[in-house]
């Protein structure tokens, strides 16, 4: 028969050989993943304001761009009562300034007639004040003659009294009539310097009266009363074109706050695709609601896992070969991360599952190198698909450290 044959047999051996050549080798030369899959982070795009969704916004799987609006909000129910009440208290404000500016351009005008008839009353009191002055003089000029001839006349009865022809009664009527004339003359003079002090006194502005009267004329009064009002309007001014601007400020405020609050963009953050949406035209969002995601494909990455006895023989910077599924490409990747079959893993900011641990296996992740996988924005840079990666040894067979440790293994497990 033909199984008697020797190179039947030898045949045979052969091909077995080279079977368990194949399945060993694998194992003697590299590490091989259990199914891994192909994982991005996403990122999650929420409502800036409250609103309304207006327009189509972009479909899942929709290529975007950074800074490309990504869905557009509009609020016709902004609050605008802060608005209008900054409106008008500025309102207020600007027709105070008015009305007391109004107010303070009358009591100018008041101010300089008051100003025109003070200053007609100081001219007129100058001009009576030099006509009295003028006046006792002249009275002045009368009395010194007065008083000169009554010492002539006092000489002259002197005379004749030492000679006996007046009594001593004449003399002494002589003598009192001349002293009464230098009183007057005296007397005159001492008014007149009187009359010049209140004359200089008017020419600087200050009125000298009697006593029982006022020192200021009424117009003086009024005026400084009119001007007194005056800068008190000034302050109120001041006061209210103040609190017009600041309030100005305020409303500037108010109305860039309104604007931002009546409509608004979301904007995407990166260059990626859109992975989900949660809205449609017309729908009701609130603040901080979430509208969509979008994938960010700048990094990919791998998630397997692999037996846990080989946990120390994968190490981040490792080099890996990735591949998918269904292709025959191979892609490039470095280990980012190993981890133990227990440990906590995040899963809210990627968009694949990550492979689910049923045995003693360690998870990796591999970040790939860039590639076209980083612009399949079509296929969702191939998010989710299966692959299989591989981590090379740095030789063949088992040397002596290799075997040291799966001899005390087995020993740990036996004893």
């Amino acid at each position: 028969m033909i199984w008697n044959h020797r190179v039947t047999r030898i045949t045979i051996g052969l091909v077995l050989l080279a079977v368990a050549i194949v399945v060993l080798l694998p194992g003697l030369t590299g590490f091989t993943s259990l199914d891994g899959t192909v994982n991005a982070r996403f990122a999650v795009v929420n409502a800036p304001i409250d609103g309304m969704i207006a327009g189509d916004p972009l479909r899942v799987g929709a290529p975007v761009k950074e800074g490309q609006t990504l869905a557009e909000i509009n609020n016709p129910r902004v609050n605008r009562a802060i608005l209008a009440s900054l409106q008008a208290d500025q309102n207020t404000a600007r027709d105070s300034v008015a009305a007391l500016q109004k107010e303070r351009d009358e009591l100018t005008q008041l101010r300089d007639q008051l100003a025109t008839r003070l200053e007609v009353y100081k001219n007129t009191t100058i001009a009576n004040l030099e006509r009295e002055v003028e006046i006792l003089r002249k009275r002045v000029a009368v009395s010194q003659a007065q008083d000169l001839v009554a010492q002539v006349d006092l000489n002259r009865r002197l005379d004749l009294e030492s000679k006996g022809i007046l009594t001593q009664r004449m003399v002494d009527a002589a003598r009192a009539a001349g002293a009464v004339t230098g009183g007057e003359v005296e007397i005159s003079n001492l008014t007149v310097d009187q009359l010049q002090q209140r004359l200089d006194a008017v020419r600087q502005g200050i009125f000298v009266f009697g006593d029982g009267q006022n020192d200021v004329p009424y117009s003086r009064q009024r005026q400084d009363e009119v001007i007194v009002r005056i800068n008190d309007l000034n302050s109120r001014i001041a006061e209210n074109q103040t609190r017009a601007t600041e309030v100005g400020k305020q409303l500037a405020q108010e109305e860039n706050r309104i604007h931002s609050l009546e409509s608004a963009a979301a904007i995407a953050p990166f260059d990626g695709v859109v992975w989900s949406r949660n809205i449609v035209n017309g729908s009701n969002v609130v603040l901080n609601n979430e509208l969509m995601r979008v994938l960010d494909c700048r990094e990919l990455y791998v998630d397997i896992l692999v037996p846990e006895v080989d946990y120390d023989e994968i190490y981040p910077g490792l080099a890996a070969e990735v591949r998918l599924f269904g292709r025959a490409d191979v892609f490039n990747g470095e280990v980012i991360s190993v981890r133990g079959s227990s440990a906590v893993i995040e899963t809210d900011s990627f968009a694949a599952t990550q492979p689910a641990s049923t045995q003693r296996s360690a998870r990796i992740r591999v970040r790939l190198e860039p590639s076209f996988l980083n612009g399949d924005f079509g296929n969702f840079c191939q998010v989710g698909r299966t692959v299989q990666v591989r981590f090379s040894k740095n030789g063949v067979g088992f040397d002596s450290a290799g075997l040291s440790k799966w001899v005390k293994s087995l020993w740990f497990s036996i004893f």
